[in-house]
């Protein structure tokens, strides 16, 4: 028998001793699992390496454990903190379907900060003017800054930025910066180096080591946060590098209560990867030095209502999935959602289906180029079934699209961090800012149009769609069949 066939034999005993494993892991999940399946037994070598380097998911079990006990340890420190019992924190919420909905949509910190005051939010639409913001917020710190980002390019940008954390860790100022393993693997220790030197402490969110159990390059932190003194906070879509200066992206400062929300997620991630525990004074308590220097003049008047979604692999629920869902369920007068990745299940889907057959009026700002082409493809297999209920499908042209958003009526809305897709929903740590706000809304649907107007967007319909070539319609099609993959 020739060795070719002997390491075809080998391969396909691989994929079956694998194949209960894809069983287990996708439970519930039907359509993953047969394709998963049909990857392994047609493509074993390729199937087996795929699905220990990309598809698995108990092999972090020990991880997320970790994960759901740091978040754990900093509510239970929080509470000892305000007096209260963490006994009581950490208690099924009791009451009406609408406030255990509540709980488990936003974090479990809300029993925690009874603050529900007004935030001030200044929104920022291109990285030029987000770094400023942020430089000049970091240059200001007095006390500590809390620097995470999923990617973080070892480039012109990122040495900006870390030099500035350089200059304030040499004043005395307390830096901590919390990197993901893989989308910031380009920065690599000498880089970095400046940044140990000046007495900053840099951690990695679950380094990729590879062992015989599998290679966890999923459940990756994709947050994107900095919080300066416990006094302001940065959120959104933009991570940093040089590349965000020319793309769409969209990010918030702001503060008030909703600060320490974000100081919580910080403090619960930084947790998971080393041992000290934030949940303690003065990062959990107001600080007396003058708010002047970090409060910009451009900020609102009047504040908003916001309360800050966290999700990720270690809870039982994940709250952008249920964020999204639910608006969609309940809007009444206009959905608009503005994603880089767009690829929605069957809920997602059914959701912003139904919302469009009930007379709301439903628009999609996706990308017309992306910087993951796939994707892209995966993502126009379904706009003829949303076309076809009514809603409204636009692709951005002049740069790559990475705004994530979402305006519910004329009221609400979510930005951050979160896409709607199969990562977001299931595989990585998510954090948006959950806004209800009248003028914010008016703000960011201003931008919206400004963004679907002719001069910056295509408008898709059903007539584009039909004018599509075979093999465009045929990438689609595969590209629809990774889905459950991407």
């Amino acid at each position: 028998m020739s060795v070719w066939i002997w390491a075809e034999v080998a391969a396909l005993a691989l994929a079956l001793i694998t194949l209960p494993t894809v069983l287990l892991d996708r439970q519930g999940r039907p359509l993953s699992a047969a394709l998963w399946t049909l990857v392994l037994l047609l493509l074993p070598l390729v199937g087996v390496g795929a699905w220990w380097l990309f598809g698995q998911k108990f092999t972090a079990k020990r991880r997320r454990n970790r994960k759901r006990q740091a978040r754990l340890d900093v509510l239970t420190s929080l509470a000892r903190l305000r007096g209260r019992s963490s006994a009581l924190i950490l208690a099924p919420v009791e009451g009406s379907a609408r406030d255990q909905a509540r709980a488990r949509l936003f974090s479990d910190s809300e029993r925690v900060f009874d603050d529900h005051g007004e935030s001030h939010v200044t929104v920022f639409e291109d990285a030029r003017t987000y770094y400023d913001a942020l430089e000049a917020a970091i240059g200001g710190a007095t006390h500590h800054v809390h620097f995470q980002f999923y990617i973080f390019q070892p480039d012109a940008q990122g040495a900006r930025f870390r030099d500035a954390l350089v200059e304030r860790a040499r004043a005395g100022v307390k830096v901590r910066v919390l990197l993901d393993a893989v989308g910031s693997g380009a920065a690599t220790g000498r880089f970095l180096k400046p940044l140990r030197d000046a007495g900053a402490i840099v951690r990695v969110f679950w380094p990729v080591r590879f062992r015989l159990r599998g290679v966890p390059l999923n459940f990756r932190n994709h947050r994107k946060l900095v919080v300066v003194d416990g006094r302001v906070a940065f959120l959104g879509g933009m991570n940093i590098g040089e590349e965000y200066l020319a793309w769409r992206d969209l990010g918030l400062r702001f503060t008030g209560p909703a600060v320490e929300q974000c100081q919580f997620v910080f403090a619960e991630d930084w947790r998971a990867v080393d041992d000290h525990d934030l949940a303690r004074e003065p990062y959990f308590k107001a600080r007396t030095t003058d708010d002047a220097a970090l409060t910009a003049a451009a900020l609102s008047p009047a504040g908003v209502r916001m309360r800050i979604l966290a999700s990720g692999p270690d809870r039982a629920v994940n709250a952008h999935f249920q964020a999204f869902f639910l608006a969609c369920t309940t809007a009444t007068s206009r959905i608009y959602i503005t994603t880089p990745y767009f690829i929605p299940d069957q809920a997602m889907l059914a959701a912003l289906t139904s919302a469009a057959d009930r007379g709301v009026d439903v628009r999609l700002l996706l990308p017309g180029l992306s910087d993951v082409r796939l994707v892209q493809a995966a993502s126009r297999s379904y706009y003829e079934g949303l076309l076809a209920r009514g809603a409204r499908i636009f692709e951005y042209q002049p740069s790559v699209l990475h705004k994530k958003a979402m305006l519910i009526d004329h009221t609400w809305c979510l930005v951050g961090s979160a896409n709607i897709d199969v990562r977001s929903f299931q595989l990585n740590f998510e954090l948006s800012a959950f806004v209800e706000s009248e003028g914010l809304n008016a703000s960011l649907a201003a931008g919206f149009a400004v963004d679907t107007a002719p001069e910056a967007a295509k408008e898709v319909t059903l007539r584009t769609v039909s004018e599509w070539s075979k093999p465009q319609k045929v990438l689609q099609a595969a590209a629809h069949l990774l889905s459950p993959l991407l």
